[in-house]
């Protein structure tokens, strides 16, 4: 009698202790799930972003820390996946020459990725690095004259190319080489204090790669 008396009061610690660990997992995983979908609520914020005023002030951000004058167009959307960016289809990028912009690419893909550390405040938006994505670049001789500026930093956030094209023209605007570029990445390394850009790409059936340190 006294053993199963020991076998009833110890099955029965044995079931509270299981439910307890049980019910302890569920705290800990509805607090994860929570967690979780708060997190997805705050990368969702700056779908609430007026268009207007992304598209404005990318247009001046990218102007002031990267030095590239764009023209973006209203197509934009926001994405969360690799990491929090808004797509921009069909921009192009302008040069100063002769007193007047002129396009010199026209960029069908442009990923501007920021930071995630402030979305409640969308002034503080701090942008982290761009994607150029086919892209096509038309360039004369004058035009590379200008961009082939020794004493211009570059920004310390780096500017991706992809699957892009390079058109290199005479004075008479007849294309005279092409340049398929499969990547390149242009920043200033703040350690070293050079600007480095590196290409690899094809000419004339040719796979090149290209490593300039200034």
């Amino acid at each position: 009698f006294n053993n199963l008396i020991k076998k009833t009061i110890l099955n029965a610690q044995n079931k509270t202790n299981i439910k307890s660990k049980v019910s302890n997992f569920n705290k800990y995983l509805i607090t994860l799930i929570g967690l979780l979908f708060v997190y997805l609520f705050y990368l969702l914020i700056p779908l609430l972003y007026d268009k207007d005023w992304i598209q404005n002030n990318i247009e001046s951000k990218i102007f002031s820390e990267f030095n590239i004058n764009i023209s973006t167009s209203a197509d934009i959307s926001y994405r969360i996946l690799p990491s929090p960016h808004f797509l921009i289809k069909d921009s192009k990028i302008l040069i100063e020459n002769d007193k007047s912009k002129k396009s010199i690419a026209d960029v069908k893909n442009l990923k501007v990725f920021f930071s995630q550390k402030n979305f409640f405040d969308k002034e503080k938006m701090i942008l982290t690095k761009l994607n150029i994505d086919n892209a096509n670049f038309s360039l004369l001789r004058n035009e590379i004259k200008i961009l082939n500026n020794h004493n211009n930093q570059l920004s310390n956030k780096k500017i991706k190319i992809n699957k892009s094209n390079i058109f290199f023209k005479d004075n008479l605007n007849e294309v005279i080489s092409i340049i398929k570029i499969n990547e390149a990445i242009l920043f200033f390394d703040d350690e070293e204090e050079l600007n480095l850009f590196n290409l690899k790409g094809n000419v004339f059936g040719t796979s090149f790669t290209i490593e300039l340190k200034n």
